[in-house]
């Protein structure tokens, strides 16, 4: 205890005659005698020496008192207005900082120092821009100094000058020796030429840093992410991979593997989705249940309905609420076309559903009724289909699908008034027009049967205003106006629907049926296209032939 009492007393001893020593100068400079060698009794070179050595110290307050002092009576020495505005800046009094410079710039206007000392000033002012100016000046002068490169590059960053800060960047890598210095640089680098798009440049940045650090996950990361946006998937696949070498982080790995997942996904490759959803499942903190439910998910994908459901049904049951499981449960029911096994587990969600969650099981239960409807349909089998149409109408009367499928039925069963009654309902509820191209076919077709032609083109004509491009619409057109013997207007329309739909085979067979008059060469060509795309087609066979047979004669 006594030892630290007698350091206290030498501390504040050693501090109180340095104190009386700054005063005791002062004094002196001051003067009494008002006589100009009595105020000058201290040299210049001794108050430079004085402000350097207080300033060294720290001491700022103790030189703005001596410097501001010695400046009233010698306000040209430039020297000491230089500690005076740095004693400022250490003290953070930017403001007196910033007006000692300006004095000093007006005297000396190419002093070094004293602009990069303002471009500090701004700096700290957040005044950019000011500051760049000054650092430019200065950059003049020290183009091989580190610091200033540095902070304009820094500047120029900060104010979205990207090509400018790009290029201060690529000067600082090469004066930089350190390799950590330079690995950081080129960090800058990257991330720079990736925000202009430049993604050669930013490659080229990412990999100078890799080949100091080829391990640092960082880096890899986000070069892996670079090759995701460019789309460039096996690279970034293969980056990914070579990252499972070193990489033994948990959070690093969960975000390697589910990036894995991802990309397979986007590739469509399942199999190897499943594979990296497995690993996923061995590392700490992974969502268990929705990596679950995503190899779930990509079985279906992959038609293995029955691995999926099984997935899916385990996960309903170690789910407390389990609706959305639920509900791709039954979606993969669908897919199976186990309807019934879909109707069930639609019916116990209702039974504990919010108002909210019953709303969307029953617009499902209607899409469902009407999936199996179109089944029963394909079978055959009107009745149930009729039977399930009706049950879909319970659950949405304004679904305009159940209506156009009860007309396909109809007009399958030959009722062609009926058809058109359905359709009309149809599209009268299809209030979003998003479905009126095939109502509006499936109505021209019905009156076309009843002989109803006024009807059918008026349906043809509104079918064409919402999708001039519909090949089926322009076809059957051409059928109307070849009927009438409009043939100018029919080659057109055969022209314009294969056009849109170079599969279209009934559109070339018309049309080469019109050429047959006019232009006999096409016509072969045309019925040698469709029968290279369906050998069975025995009308244009037996035109092919009826027409090179009459060339001889």
């Amino acid at each position: 205890m006594t030892d630290v009492n007698i350091i206290i007393i030498i501390v504040a001893f050693v501090a109180a005659i340095a104190a009386i020593y700054v005063l005791y100068s002062i004094i002196l400079f001051q003067g009494v005698s008002g006589k100009k060698g009595d105020e000058l009794q201290l040299s210049t070179k001794n108050i430079l020496e004085q402000v350097e050595v207080l300033y060294d110290k720290k001491e700022y307050a103790l030189v703005q008192l001596l410097a501001t002092k010695y400046l009233d009576r010698v306000p040209d020495h430039v020297d000491v207005r230089v500690y005076l505005a740095k004693a400022y800046y250490g003290d953070r009094k930017y403001n007196q900082a910033i007006k000692q410079c300006s004095i000093i710039l007006k005297r000396k206007s190419n002093n070094v120092e004293t602009r990069q000392l303002l471009g500090d000033c701004y700096i700290k002012k957040q005044l950019p821009l000011k500051a760049i100016k000054e650092y430019e000046y200065v950059y003049d002068y020290r183009k091989t100094d580190k610091d200033v490169v540095r902070t304009l590059a820094k500047l120029y960053r900060e104010t979205d000058q990207i090509f400018s800060a790009i290029g201060a960047y690529e000067v600082l890598a090469d004066l930089l020796d350190l390799e950590e210095d330079i690995a950081d640089v080129q960090s800058i680098l990257a991330e720079l030429n990736e925000e202009i798009h430049d993604y050669p440049a930013a490659f080229e940045a990412y990999k100078t840093r890799l080949g100091i650090y080829p391990n640092d996950v960082n880096t890899n990361r986000k070069l892996t992410e670079l090759y995701i946006k460019i789309k460039n998937y096996p690279v970034a696949i293969e980056t990914l991979l070579y990252m499972l070498s070193f990489v033994t982080e948990a959070k690093v790995l969960l975000w390697i593997y589910d990036t894995l997942v991802n990309l397979s996904v986007e590739t469509e490759d399942y199999e190897k989705a499943i594979e990296y959803s497995e690993k996923l499942l061995d590392i700490q903190g992974s969502d268990k249940f929705k990596v679950r439910n995503n190899i779930a998910s990509f079985n279906l994908k992959l038609k293995r309905t029955n691995e999926g459901i099984a997935i899916l049904e385990d996960l309903a049951m170690m789910s407390q609420n389990g609706f959305d499981v639920t509900l791709e449960l039954s979606d993969a029911y669908i897919q199976n076309k186990e309807y019934q096994k879909a109707l069930e587990k639609y019916k116990i969600l209702l039974d504990k559903a919010t108002p909210r969650e019953a709303k969307t099981v029953n617009l499902l239960l209607c899409e469902l009724y009407i999936i199996w409807a179109v089944d029963f349909s394909d079978k055959e089998k009107y009745d149930d289909s009729f039977d399930m149409l009706k049950e879909a109408i319970e659950y949405n009367t304004l679904n305009s699908e159940i209506y156009y499928n009860m007309a396909k039925n109809y007009f399958k069963l030959k009722n062609f008034t009926s058809t058109i009654e359905s359709v009309n309902k149809a599209i009268e509820y299809d209030k979003q027009k998003e479905n009126q191209s095939k109502y509006l076919l499936l109505l021209s077709d019905a009156h076309h049967q009843l002989g109803n032609f006024f009807e059918e083109k008026k349906a043809l004509t509104d079918l064409l205003k919402y999708d001039d491009k519909n090949p089926q619409g322009l076809y059957r057109v051409g059928l109307m106006y070849a009927a009438q013997h409009d043939f100018k207007n029919a080659e057109e329309s055969f022209k314009k629907a294969i056009a849109n739909d170079p599969e279209l085979i009934k559109a070339k067979y018309n049309l080469a049926l019109l050429y047959e008059n006019n232009n006999r060469d096409r016509a072969k060509e045309l019925y040698i296209e469709i029968l290279e795309q369906d050998p069975s087609f025995e009308e244009a066979k037996n035109s092919l032939a009826d027409l090179s047979s009459s060339d001889y004669y």
